[in-house]
């Protein structure tokens, strides 16, 4: 059964909000020349948004959580951040960090929905943006050519 909680619906919100930040975060990217080519094209432009969505979505969620939710979702928006923040440095690690969080996010949303709790709208569609992002971060290690982001 899925239901509808309409106080996660500002979860949507921090969806956009965090997408945002990160399409300005690419734009800066490439804009700026020396830190500029240490990043796929690909990754800049759709994993890093996916990413911060991810992250804007469960920070949003924080308030209206209970405290042991609170605790996780706040762990997983600093861990989220800090792999794009190595995403941006140009440390490759940070594509472990990029599938295996949200990987990890949605076999945990999978028990919780299934053993403890139930399945909701929000956090269906949260997942859905974590899948995506997953996608995104492998897509690029399965591509023959990588296109990178050009310097200057």
């Amino acid at each position: 059964m899925v239901q509808f909680i309409p106080q996660y619906l500002i979860g949507v919100v921090g969806l956009a909000v965090g997408a945002a930040a990160g399409w300005v975060l690419s734009a800066a990217m490439k804009r700026r020349s020396g830190d500029a080519g240490r990043l796929d094209r690909w990754d800049a432009s759709v994993t890093l948004p996916l990413l911060l969505a991810a992250a804007g979505a469960h920070l949003a969620l924080v308030p209206v959580v209970e405290l042991q939710r609170q605790l996780m979702f706040s762990l997983y928006v600093s861990a989220l951040l800090i792999t794009v923040v190595l995403a941006v440095a140009g440390w490759r690690i940070w594509r472990l960090g990029a599938v295996f969080l949200p990987f990890g996010s949605i076999l945990a949303y999978g028990y919780f929905a299934g053993q403890v709790h139930a399945a909701d709208v929000i956090g269906l569609a949260v997942k859905l943006v974590e899948l995506a992002a997953v996608a995104a971060a492998l897509r690029p290690v399965f591509s023959r050519r990588r296109q990178r982001i050009p310097s200057g």
